[in-house]
């Protein structure tokens, strides 16, 4: 599944085109914010097929693309990877293994730059600047390597990048590489896999995995700071994602604004990169969500015969538990008002109707749904013979993660396509909704 098909027909588009790229961007629905201070806007700067040099700036607080400039020159090499240093200082090495030092002296209507070389033997497959003095790259061999970036102006000379270290060996083969803080990067895989990677002063790290599916289909990852991630597929198709906290190994707290995507296409780049110090992490206003998720995920695998942690109506599984264990975890993480009476999938529907918090999937967004929300499946009534799940993760493709109670007698999780997913008493119930927890 593609994520430009989640980016549905119908929504409103415009076109920026300037100098051979053209972004489409996509509004539909409500608008969605990050939760990052950033002292500037987003500088993503790229290269393209002929060797021309692209910048975009995208406003931090909302995905939209503000201005895209165009080098009329390409570069004097074949670019192999790149990494930002600062706002007009961008690191390129070449296909010959050459590290170069691009000087951007323009980026309003025109974008101008000048070139040093300063190393050779750089044959990188992946390149990146985490803002504070470390560069990061990877090789063919699956080593990933950080050197000392010491120029205090941020444009080193020759001398200026050294230190080699070695800070893994064999396990590195990843698709993008970006940094997201100070000596930490945050990575893809092809089988799908969201890597954070945290490198502690002795050289060593530790290695998080944060999604574990729907991430296969970037080509480009980058990462201003602040926990704002921005993600380009071979469509032309570019979406971001805001991390609650970076620092803490674990994505259930990444929203996924599948429906305000920065562009739907145009996106042609070949390299992407951007400067790593724009943005810094704005304090949890609330953490209700990633609590209802931990009290889940801590459930899974319970039998039927463990129905009365959930609720002590519940003996070896009778009556019916999915609403009772769905419930539960809210509670647990401490949401007020959760009807705890209710044993009915649908009548959790019906509730979420009656107090504004039921988000059909019928409307533009689609639901939006978010880690912690529950997932209605069948009309929000009274009616029995539907289902209830707890959404754990959305993924970058459109599936979500979720755990329920009562699936094949046990506290079940699964990776579900909203769009085909059924459920309950008969298997034949799709998903109406969801319904977001009150206060978070």
């Amino acid at each position: 599944m593609s994520l430009f098909r989640r980016a549905r027909a119908g929504l409103l588009a415009f076109a920026i085109a300037l100098g051979g790229v053209t972004a489409v961007a996509v509004t539909a629905g409500p608008v969605a914010n990050a939760d990052a201070t950033c002292s500037a806007n987003v500088s993503v700067y790229g290269t393209l097929a002929d060797g021309r040099l692209t910048y975009t700036s995208i406003d931090p607080d909302n995905g939209n693309i503000l201005h895209i400039v165009t080098s009329g020159t390409a570069l004097s090499f074949t670019p192999r990877a790149m990494a930002t240093l600062n706002s007009n200082t961008v690191l390129i090495t070449s296909t010959a293994g050459k590290l170069y030092r691009i000087d951007v002296q323009t980026f309003n209507t025109s974008l101008t730059y000048t070139e040093s070389l300063l190393q050779s033997g750089w044959t990188h497959n992946l390149l990146t600047y985490d803002g504070h003095g470390h560069i990061y790259g990877t090789t063919s061999g699956g080593q990933l390597l950080q050197y000392l970036m010491s120029a205090q102006d941020g444009k080193p000379g020759e001398l200026q990048i050294g230190q080699r270290v070695e800070i893994g060996s064999g396990g590195f083969y990843l698709k993008t590489l970006a940094a997201a803080a100070d000596d930490r990067l945050i990575a893809t895989a092809s089988d799908g896999q969201l890597i954070s990677y945290a490198v502690n002063a002795s050289g060593g790290y530790t290695r998080a995995q944060l999604d574990d599916a729907g991430w296969q289909s970037f080509t480009d990852l980058v990462s201003p700071g602040g926990g704002l991630y921005y993600g380009k597929n071979p469509d032309g198709a570019m979406y971001w994602y805001s991390d609650g906290d970076p620092a803490d190994g674990r994505g259930g707290d990444i929203a996924y604004h599948l429906d305000d995507p920065v562009a739907s296409r145009g996106w042609t780049q070949t390299l992407l990169s951007a400067d790593p110090t724009t943005c810094v992490v704005k304090p949890a206003a609330n953490p209700l969500r990633g609590k209802i998720v931990a009290a889940a995920t801590g459930e899974v695998g319970k039998g039927e015969d463990s129905c009365h942690i959930y609720n002590s109506a519940c003996h070896n599984g009778q009556p019916d538990w999915c609403a009772m264990f769905a419930t539960w975890t809210w509670a647990t993480a401490g949401v007020a008002g959760v009807p705890r009476d209710e044993f009915v999938a649908r009548g959790l529907g019906k509730w979420g109707v009656q107090h504004n918090l039921f988000k059909y999937r019928s409307n533009s967004t689609h639901g939006s749904p978010k880690p912690g929300d529950w997932v209605i499946y069948g009309a929000p009534d009274d009616h029995v013979g539907g289902h209830v799940d707890v959404v754990t993760a959305v993924h970058p493709d459109g599936t979500l993660t979720v755990i329920g109670g009562n699936v094949s007698n046990h506290v079940t999780r699964r990776v579900i396509d909203p769009d085909t997913a059924r459920s309950g008493a008969n298997n034949d119930q799709p998903i109406s909704g969801y319904v977001s927890p009150p206060g978070a």
